[in-house]
C-alpha cells in the first residue's frame, strides 16, 4: 500500500461536535442561571444545596480514595458550591448510578458465567510460577479465567499487525468480531472492508462495533447505513447526540478487539486508521504494538466483544455458537480481562499495573502514550526505583494533545528524582500501551496510563505470564530505548516559569480531560 494524504476532515463529524458542544454549552448556561436565580430568590433552597453539597463532599472522602480524580472534583464542587454540585451530577460520576450504567452491569455480571475456570490450569501455573500467583488470583477474583493451550505472536509495529490480521480476515468462515475506538477512512479500511463485505456475502457472519466519539470525524460517511446494507451488522458505542441531556460524553469503548472464528484474536494499542499503520505520517513515526492470540484464550475476547455489543444494542446473544473449535498446543499462561467504569470501585486495569510495579525483583519497563498518573501510582513507580528496581518509562516526544503532553511532562519531576529513568520516543508517535516485568510476565492492551483509562473508559488487555512471546516484548523495547531521548532531571527543572505555571494548573484538573 501507498503512503496515503491527509484524511478529509468529514463535515457531518464537525457538524455533530459542533451541536453537541452547542447544547452542553446551553446545559452549563442554564444550570448557571439555575444557581443564580436560586441564589437571589430562593435562598432555602440554595442553602439546601449547598449543604447537599458539602455532603457530597464527605461522602466522596469516605467512599472513594482520594485520588486525584476524586480531588479536582472536590476543588469544583468547594470552589462552586451549588453549580459545582449539579455538574459533578451530570458530568463526574464514573457512572456506578446512571440507569444505563446499571444495565450495563447487569449485562456484564449476567455474561461473566461464559468465562469458566480451570482449576487445573491455575495449578500449572502457580507450580510453573510460584510469585506470579498472587497476580493470577486476582484476574480469577474478578471473573477472568486463566488459559494454557494458546499461541501468541507480537508486533512491534501496527503495520506487522494488519498485514496477519487482513490474512485472517480472509480465511474466516464462520464469524468475524471486531471492535474498535476508531475507525478512519482511508486505505486501510477501505482494504478490510472489502473483505468484510465480501466474507457477509458469502454467509460469514460480520458485526463491527466502534465508539461513536472517537469515530466521529473519521469515519466514513453514512457507515452504518452502508454496512447495514451489505449485510455487516454495525453499531456505534454510546452515541453522543443520545446523551446530550446529561453531559454524557465520558464512558466510551477504548477497546481493540478482533475475533475471527473463535479460534484466532487480536488485541492491542492499534485502531483501524491509516495512521496505525504508517500509511499516513500524523506525528511521524506511529509506534504502536498488538498481539494475536490462536488457541483458548481467544474465548475471552470473544466473550467480552459479546458483552459491549449486548450493552449497546440490548439484544442477549447465544455465546456458545462462538466457542474456539481447534485445539492448540502452547507454552505460558495467558489471562485476558476487560475493565470499564460501571467496575468502579474495582479497576482491574489499574490494579494489574501496581501488580507489576509491586511485585518486580528486576525490572519494570513501560510504554505508555500518556503518563496522567494520580500520587498513590507515582508512589508506585517512585518506590519501586528507590528500591533498585531498574524502572523505565517511554513516552512521546511527539504529542497528539498538546495538554496532555504538558501533563505527562509535569510529571516527570517527581520520579527522575527517585531514580525512575524516562525517555520520550523520537521518531514520531509512541502509541502502545505495554507494562513487562522480570522478563516473565507483561500486560499489553488497550490501557493507557492515565485517568480515562483507569476510571472512564471500557478497557481491555492480557496478561501473559512465562510465554516464549514475552522475549519479543522486551526485545523490542529495549530497541525503542535506543531511539528515545532521555529525560534529564536538570533540563526538566530548567523549562521556563510560564511553562511550570501553565503545567501546575493544568495538572491539577487533569482527571477532567
Amino acid at each position: 500500500m501507498s503512503i496515503s494524504k491527509k484524511p478529509e476532515i468529514k463535515l457531518a463529524g464537525i457538524l455533530r461536535i459542533a451541536v453537541v458542544a452547542l447544547a452542553v454549552l446551553s446545559q452549563l448556561v442554564l444550570l448557571a442561571l439555575l444557581v443564580l436565580l436560586l441564589k437571589q430568590n430562593s435562598v432555602y433552597i440554595y442553602l439546601f444545596l449547598q449543604f447537599v453539597s458539602l455532603v457530597e463532599v464527605c461522602v466522596l472522602v469516605v467512599r472513594n480514595k482520594l485520588s486525584s480524580y476524586t480531588l479536582a472534583w472536590l476543588i469544583i464542587i468547594l470552589i462552586l458550591p451549588v453549580f459545582g454540585f449539579l455538574l459533578y451530577i451530570f458530568w463526574g460520576r464514573t457512572g456506578t448510578y446512571a440507569l444505563k450504567s446499571q444495565k450495563t452491569l447487569k449485562t456484564l455480571l449476567r455474561e461473566m458465567k461464559w468465562l469458566e475456570k480451570n482449576p487445573d490450569v491455575q495449578d500449572e501455573l502457580e507450580k510453573a510460577h510460584p510469585t506470579r500467583r498472587k497476580i493470577s488470583r486476582y484476574l480469577q477474583q474478578e471473573g477472568f479465567p486463566l488459559y494454557k493451550n494458546t499461541k501468541s505472536k507480537y508486533y512491534k509495529l501496527g503495520e506487522l499487525q494488519f498485514d496477519e490480521m487482513i490474512s485472517d480476515l480472509e480465511k474466516a468462515e464462520r464469524f468475524i468480531f471486531l471492535e474498535y475506538f476508531i475507525i478512519g477512512e482511508g486505505q486501510l479500511w477501505d482494504r478490510i472492508h472489502d473483505i468484510l463485505k465480501r466474507k457477509a456475502s458469502e454467509g460469514v457472519e460480520v458485526r463491527l462495533l466502534y465508539d461513536d466519539l472517537g469515530s466521529i470525524i473519521t469515519a466514513p460517511n453514512n457507515l452504518n447505513k452502508k454496512l447495514e446494507s451489505e449485510n455487516i451488522k454495525v453499531a456505534s458505542f454510546n452515541p453522543v447526540h443520545k446523551y446530550i441531556s446529561r453531559l454524557y460524553i465520558n464512558y466510551r469503548n477504548h477497546q481493540k478487539i478482533a475475533v475471527i472464528d473463535g479460534n484466532i484474536g487480536y488485541t492491542g494499542g492499534t485502531n483501524i486508521a491509516d495512521e496505525y499503520a504508517n500509511l499516513y505520517k500524523k506525528y511521524g513515526h506511529w509506534k504502536d504494538t498488538a498481539i494475536r492470540l490462536e488457541g483458548d484464550a481467544v474465548w475471552s475476547l470473544t466473550v467480552t466483544f459479546l458483552q459491549m455489543w449486548e450493552i449497546e444494542t440490548g439484544t442477549q446473544e447465544d455465546y456458545y455458537k462462538y466457542k474456539p473449535t481447534i485445539n492448540v498446543e502452547g507454552d505460558g499462561f495467558y489471562q485476558p480481562f476487560s475493565d470499564g467504569p460501571v467496575n468502579n470501585p474495582h479497576n482491574p486495569a489499574e490494579a494489574m499495573y501496581y501488580q507489576l510495579i509491586t511485585n518486580a525483583k528486576e525490572y519494570v519497563y513501560i510504554t505508555t502514550p500518556y503518563l496522567v498518573v494520580d500520587d498513590s501510582m507515582t508512589d508506585v513507580l517512585c518506590m519501586a526505583a528507590m528500591s533498585g528496581i531498574d524502572v523505565r518509562i517511554i513516552t512521546p516526544k511527539i504529542p497528539d494533545h498538546w495538554y496532555v503532553h504538558m501533563v505527562t511532562r509535569s510529571t516527570y519531576g517527581r520520579l527522575l528524582e527517585a531514580g525512575v529513568r524516562v525517555y520520550e520516543y523520537t521518531p514520531g508517535y509512541i502509541h502502545a500501551k505495554t507494562i513487562i516485568s522480570d522478563d516473565d510476565h507483561a500486560v499489553t492492551g488497550s490501557i493507557n496510563m492515565d485517568y480515562r483509562s483507569f476510571y472512564l473508559h471500557y478497557e481491555n488487555g492480557v496478561w501473559i505470564c512465562g510465554a516464549p512471546v514475552l522475549k519479543d516484548i522486551r526485545k523490542d523495547i529495549m530497541d525503542t530505548f535506543e531511539v528515545s531521548e532521555e529525560i534529564e532531571l536538570d533540563k526538566w527543572k530548567a523549562r521556563p516559569w510560564y511553562i511550570k505555571l501553565l503545567q501546575f494548573f493544568l495538572k491539577l484538573f487533569a482527571p477532567l480531560f
